[in-house]
Formats: C-alpha cells, structure tokens, sequence
C-alpha cells in the first residue's frame, strides 16, 4: 500500500518518498524550492526542485510546449498542489537531490496555489569534512553553509566552446565551525551576481548558504564545490537561526579581505 502523509494540513495528499512509476494517479502537497529553465535542442525545458511537509525533495520538469500553460502559477517558497503528473526515473548521472525519481507534468496537470502549510526550510547541509574525505556521493548535489572567507577576484576566462567568447570564474572559500575550508567556485551569471553582493555586503562577517551544488576534483584533486548553471541558489545572511548561530561563533570585527590570485598563490 502506498502510504498518504497523515499531517492535518497535508489533506491527503501523496509523500514525495512513495512516488512511483507503478502508478499513474498521483496527487501531492509541495513547495516550490527552486525553478530554472534549460535549453534542450531547439527548446527548453522548465526544471524545479519541489519539497513536502517531510522534507523530502524532487525534480519535476515541464516539456517546452507545456511551459506557457503553467509558467505563471509556478512561484518559488509559494506552495501548490499539483495532481495528474507523470513519475519516470532520473536518467541524467547528476542529480539535483537525492530522489531517484521525477515529477513530468501533462497536458492534464493541474496546479493551484495553496495557503502555506508550513514556513520550514529546506537544506540538504553537508558537513566539510565528508566532503573532502570523499565519502559524499559526486553524482547528487548537496546544499553547503559557511562564513566567506579568502574571496579571490573576479575573472574572465576566454573559451572557444562558450558563444560569448569565454565566461567569469571567481574563487572563495568557506569555513564552518570546525575551521575546515571548502574552495568554492562559481561560473558564469552567479559568479557576477555573488561578487557584485560581496562587495555591497553591510558587515564584514557574511555567512554564505549554497543550495544544488555539485561536488567536482580540483587539480590538486581536493574536493570543492561548483555550481550547476541554472539550479545553484546563493543565500548571503539569511534571517534563519543557523545565520545567527555563525555570526555568534564569527565575531563582527573578524577581517575578511578580497584577495587577488596572485596573493592567494602565495600563501
């Protein structure tokens, strides 16, 4: 038997855990987490993350010639109950979270807003030191949490194979409250917009969120993070408790200086 969560708020609805392909009839209770578009051939494609009252996460995609049809009702943090959808495995080796299934909307799909069940936040946080003992699995992004910290400048790398003639690199680290460092790197829009919002920050001390990261080898194969176009989310001082849990173990006179590669390269 395929279980319905029991929450009062829930009315019924499916548990992202049970969907399934082995059944077509599927109703669920989700918040919009995230929501991106990607080219597809001569189309796109429309790519969220949805999560329930169990914190459990998804991918749903809609088809090009859906987009149109459920654009505007389809908000990211609102949340939306979406019946008659199909459920197929995720056959792309990396994932956006860890459910091996998604959510393919139909011509018949239905989605309607609904009053907000519930103000949680949804983080898959993973500790550094999993990450760079290698232990964390490559192929499913995980959400990271940080101060910034050795912020380095911003680039832009020439390349044949990008239509605008290369793109913008930049380089930071963060570092939890164990003092480990995780290298971080950014490419393309999200590398402007987080420089732009570092150099504009209001206090010295910035804890950084990084939601949908994807983990890659470095040259001196250490583990870092990186985004993937599209899906990554930045968060800089949050209003959530593990913001000002940071800042109290991150003191607000604690320097941190932009430093360029070359200063970097030296230490």
């Amino acid at each position: 038997m395929i279980p319905f969560t029991s929450d009062p708020c829930d009315g019924g609805y499916f548990r992202i855990a049970s969907l399934n392909p082995n059944m077509g009839e599927w109703s669920v209770s989700v918040k919009i987490l995230n929501c991106w578009s990607v080219s597809r051939g001569t189309g796109r494609e429309l790519n969220m993350i949805l999560g329930d009252e169990h914190f459990t996460q998804i991918q749903a995609v809609v088809r090009d010639e859906l987009i149109d049809n459920y654009l505007s009702r389809l908000i990211i943090d609102e949340w939306v109950s979406i019946k008659n959808f199909d459920v197929s495995r995720v056959n792309s080796i990396l994932r956006p979270v860890l459910h091996r299934f998604k959510i393919v909307f139909r011509s018949d799909t239905l989605v309607q807003s609904i009053n907000m069940c519930s103000s949680r936040t949804y983080f898959n946080l993973t500790e550094f030191v999993s990450i760079l003992s290698g232990i964390v699995n490559p192929n499913i992004c995980v959400d990271v949490v940080g101060k910034i910290v050795n912020v380095r400048e911003l680039v832009f790398v020439p390349s044949v194979e990008h239509s605008q003639g290369g793109y913008f690199e930049l380089y930071f680290d963060l570092r939890d409250t164990e003092c480990i460092h995780l290298e971080c790197r950014l490419t393309g829009d999200l590398a402007v917009e987080f420089y732009d919002l570092w150099k504009h920050r209001s206090r010295n001390t910035v804890i950084c969120i990084i939601k949908f990261v994807k983990l890659e080898l470095s040259q001196e194969h250490r583990w870092r993070c990186t985004n993937v176009t599209g899906s990554t989310r930045i968060m800089l001082n949050p209003d959530l408790s593990i913001t000002d849990e940071m800042l109290c173990w991150n003191p607000e006179n604690d320097q941190v200086p932009i430093i360029t590669r070359e200063e970097n390269a030296m230490e």
